[in-house]
């Protein structure tokens, strides 16, 4: 559409609707229209104008403001936005007020003329309305290549700090040899217990998040204790139990992982409160420390660890259902047993080679074990 109000040769045509309850003018508006090139609809009805909006497309409505004693133009404006959010209005009116330019405008017209007016009012608004709505569609346009480029880089962003997280991550397993790859089973796997729950799409991002770090307090702790395969001295015991909290002082500077700390903390926490470093019980202890808990404690089970050897599958399953109640969250606890029953994701057992080198063609859950020493997290 040209900005002059006429439609040129090639160019389309504005499709206009015009409401007035004034016969004479309405056919007056229409001859005019018709001669600068635009097809027009007329009824001086507001329950056709909304009708016709309803089923057929137009770019401008031309409203009267007083159709009748009963009826606003702005008061049909409204309605019949709500029917076609691109249409443009304009206000007409014997009253030229500025009181009732500014209420028209400030509800949302485009436009406003006053009656009587000339061929040239009309062009004016015409134009007017076009490059509105060409500027409207030049700012849609942008907007949305900018939400698709912001898309992209959250992405990117996305993949960097899970590059980062997995280094971290991969810092801790090289201290202790007998988990390598644990961190990685328990995020995947805590996200899919997630999804069989029906988290939103941030949250499961946290979960993953802090499933990969949750041992990353043991970055501090002694290759001597880590690795000792015998049993730890009461001392050695408080060492690691304070593992979640270290981990958390690791974290806190950097803002990025704030909303994920609970869930680091909390991991070692128990459905009965018999847990720590807290003592948190129930619903108490955050949903993905509840989650990761289960998803620590089954591939702590499945692999082999300096101080012990892997169970079998089975095991582990019996050792989640016994613990359901106490030391685990049954919804979380029954989840995570659907996912194993559903999901052909689940290959074959994972078991630790001997050396502590993980063997990685089973993605299976980790989680904490019953019992026993107390790197099993328990």
């Amino acid at each position: 559409m040209q900005l002059t109000g006429t439609a040129g040769p090639g160019e389309p045509p504005a499709r206009v609707l015009l409401v007035d309850d004034e016969a004479r003018m309405a056919e007056l508006f229409s001859l005019m229209l018709s001669d600068l090139g635009h097809p027009v609809t007329t009824t001086c009805d507001p329950g056709e104008a909304l009708a016709l909006v309803a089923r057929e497309r137009f770019d401008i409505v031309f409203l009267d403001q007083f159709l009748g004693p009963a009826v606003k133009g702005t008061d049909l404006m409204r309605d019949m936005a709500l029917s076609d959010p691109e249409l443009y209005f304009v206000i007409m009116t014997g009253n030229g007020s500025a009181e009732i330019a500014v209420e028209a405008l400030k509800r949302g017209a485009s436009d406003f003329i006053t009656k009587p007016f000339f061929e040239e009012d009309v062009v004016r608004s015409i134009a007017f309305v076009n490059k509105k709505r060409d500027l409207d569609r030049g700012q849609r346009d942008l907007m949305a290549g900018l939400e698709l480029r912001i898309r992209e880089k959250t992405d990117e962003l996305i993949q960097v700090n899970f590059s980062v997280l997995t280094a971290l991550a991969r810092a801790v397993e090289k201290k202790d040899l007998g988990t390598y790859g644990h961190s990685m089973r328990v995020s995947g796997h805590a996200e899919r217990i997630a999804g069989e729950m029906s988290l939103a799409a941030e949250e499961r991002y946290h979960l993953r998040s802090a499933a990969l770090l949750h041992d990353i307090g043991k970055i501090g702790i002694s290759d001597s204790i880590l690795g000792k395969p015998g049993p730890l001295s009461p001392a050695e015991r408080e060492v690691v139990r304070c593992h979640p909290e270290n981990g958390v002082e690791i974290l806190k500077p950097l803002k990025h992982y704030l909303p994920i700390l609970p869930a680091i903390l909390h991991h070692h926490e128990q459905y009965d409160g018999k847990g720590y470093p807290a003592g948190l019980h129930g619903e108490k202890i955050p949903l993905p420390a509840r989650i990761i808990a289960v998803a620590d404690t089954y591939d702590a089970i499945i692999s082999n660890r300096p101080y012990r050897d892997a169970e079998d599958q089975a095991r582990a399953f019996e050792v989640l259902r016994a613990g359901s109640g106490t030391q685990f969250d049954p919804a979380v606890v029954r989840a995570f047993l659907a996912v194993v029953a559903d999901d052909c994701r689940f290959g074959p057992l994972h078991r630790s080679r001997p050396g502590g080198e993980a063997d990685r063609t089973g993605d299976q859950i980790n989680s904490r074990c019953a019992g026993g020493d107390i790197r099993r997290p328990q």
